[in-house]
């Protein structure tokens, strides 16, 4: 996701590449699923009848459907706008509308193209347009057999069609992605369910050498098994300290994992297995797993849970009242889960659990690091600072964050807060700092609107047009370069409307464009153009507030 202040978007994004970084020896590649078939034929097919191999699919007309499609619409009563999905042929709709009285006064359809979940607790739905992925906001809840709003879209925070799917969200998800470089939710190719690589690794060096243990899960050390599932298994806010990070490589050295730090571990998450089980004794002193408990791709007869736990607990439970329940239900309770409606998962805090234990869910102005005991200070001052900006640590958090990173730095992500907080004055000289580190797209970005803000329009024009040059395929650096090219007067109202045409041809449902293109137009007495990107901008936005500023000022000089 991508956050900032006003109509210009600061981009922070966590960009998670997949690519592996540069060696002087060639690096081990992905094969594909068809590749390690040929030698784990019995495995491969075991595996495909798991949840996991379900995780991201297409939208096909095989596609199960084990939504109920007959149920009234989902409301949300903040953004006033009723949702219902719908086949029609063969593809998958959903229709986003608003009502006046029993008038539809705002009608908008969009074809589906994944869905994500394995359709064990949830589906969610992604829609690929011009190579661009986003989340739907509209989510069917499998325990409860109910549509509602996706997870997030709640309370307000209804961002319709707009969350940007970056390569770090796909990556829990799905295998075999190909995003395109210098873009932020761009692909070539979205990828298909997890597979065999998505927790060995790539098998290349496997295919040309099957003897080599070093590419077996069973020789890898129990901490590194763990990191495997813990990359997606441990939910909370993640620094990346370098990319490429690879199944069986050791996760903290790629990535920093932050907690909310909680007197009682509380609730638990949709994705937080890893925080819990890391936590409790099985795993500390027992040497218990992920993979003790659930089989990956189970061949043979695979024992029960009280079997696994009657393993080591051979005395069986020293509670003679014990209900005869099954471990689990005492020691790993079901619950509903802090952060996704309407589930329900296993606890994986292992632990004696009494009817009158402590439950204390408060959040103090703390972070703790779940991947190492004593990470750098650069990593926790910018946790602090994604726990500020996703909204859950509120203006204390915010204080705390930019104190961290006034003293500890890292130069890109303090000029980022400051830019947040409306202080570009501020963010300016860190962005330069920034720059002579690195010239990524989010640094590039940063410091051109920290330039924009500062009224350095022309050094900022020059920024965004090399940022053009090095993305192509990210639409906002042109889009920046043409509202300011014409600002500056390099560029003539005609050149520029041009420029904003074009780019509203990559996105169409880019109210900004649309909006930007039609005040050109109106500068350009070119009507009829006006009017078609303004309807435009306002049939994918309703509520935009330039577009309506605008219409009102139409309607007025009738």
């Amino acid at each position: 996701m991508r956050w900032g202040p006003g109509l210009f978007a600061l981009g922070v994004s966590l960009y998670l590449s997949c690519h592996p970084q540069e060696k002087t020896a060639p690096s081990p590649h992905y094969v594909g699923d068809a590749v390690c078939q040929r030698c784990h034929a019995a495995i491969a097919q075991a595996y495909a009848a798991t949840w996991k191999a379900r995780s991201l699919l297409p939208v096909t007309p095989d596609l199960p459907r084990i939504e109920d499609f007959q149920q009234p619409p989902v409301y949300d009563p903040h953004r006033d706008f009723y949702y219902r999905a719908r086949w029609e042929g063969d593809s998958l709709y959903l229709y986003e509308y608003r009502l006046r009285g029993s008038d539809t006064v705002y009608l908008r359809r969009e074809r589906l193209d994944f869905v994500v979940g394995s359709g064990h607790q949830t589906r969610s739905y992604l829609l690929w347009r011009n190579g661009f992925l986003y989340e739907a906001p509209l989510t069917w809840y499998v325990r409860a057999r109910k549509w509602d709003l996706s997870p997030g879209y709640h309370g307000g925070r209804n961002s319709r069609f707009d969350r940007e799917i970056a390569p770090a969200c796909l990556a829990c998800h799905a295998q075999g992605t190909q995003p395109v470089a210098w873009t932020y939710n761009r692909y070539e190719q979205v990828g298909g369910p997890l597979g065999c690589e998505s927790c060995h690794g790539p098998g290349s060096a496997h295919v040309q050498n099957p003897t080599d243990t070093l590419y077996h899960w069973s020789r890898w050390p129990k901490a590194r098994q763990m990191d495997v599932c813990s990359r997606c298994h441990l939910e909370g806010f993640t620094v990346e300290k370098r990319s490429g990070w690879k199944p069986g490589d050791t996760l903290a050295a790629f990535y920093a994992v932050f907690l909310p730090h909680r007197p009682e571990l509380g609730q638990a998450g949709i994705a937080s297995h890893a925080e819990r089980l890391l936590r409790s004794a099985c795993y500390q002193k027992g040497g218990l797993t992920c993979a003790t408990c659930h089989a990956p791709h189970p061949v043979g007869a695979v024992p029960s849970y009280d079997q696994r736990c009657l393993s080591c607990h051979t005395a069986g439970c020293a509670n003679p009242t014990h209900p005869r329940t099954g471990c689990p239900t005492c020691h790993m309770p079901k619950g509903a889960t802090s952060d996704i409606p309407h589930t329900q998962f296993t606890d994986h805090y292992i632990r004696v659990v009494g009817a009158s234990a402590p439950r204390d869910t408060a959040l103090s102005l703390r972070l703790l690091c779940a991947t190492e005991a004593a990470p750098d200070s650069a990593c926790v001052a910018e946790a602090y600072f994604r726990w500020y900006v996703e909204g859950e640590g509120g203006k204390e958090v915010g204080a705390l964050a930019e104190r961290l990173l006034e003293r500890w730095g890292p130069p890109l992500v303090l000029a980022q807060l400051y830019l947040w907080t409306g202080r570009p004055d501020k963010a300016l000289p860190y962005a330069e700092q920034a720059l002579a580190r690195d010239t990524t797209l989010r640094t590039l970005e940063t410091l051109g609107y920290a330039l924009e803000g500062v009224g350095q329009g022309k050094r900022a024009l020059a920024v965004w047009g090399e940022l053009a040059r090095r993305a192509p395929a990210h639409p906002d650096a042109p889009f920046r370069q043409a509202i300011l090219g014409y600002q500056q007067g390099y560029l003539s109202p005609a050149q520029a409307y041009r420029w904003l045409d074009s780019l509203c041809a990559v996105q169409p449902w880019n109210p900004q464009y649309h909006y930007n293109a039609a005040v050109l137009a109106l500068q350009l007495s070119q009507h009829a153009q006006a009017q078609r990107h303004l309807s435009a901008a306002l049939s994918v936005d309703p509520d935009y507030p330039p577009a309506l500023a605008l219409k009102r000022t139409l309607a007025l000089r009738r």
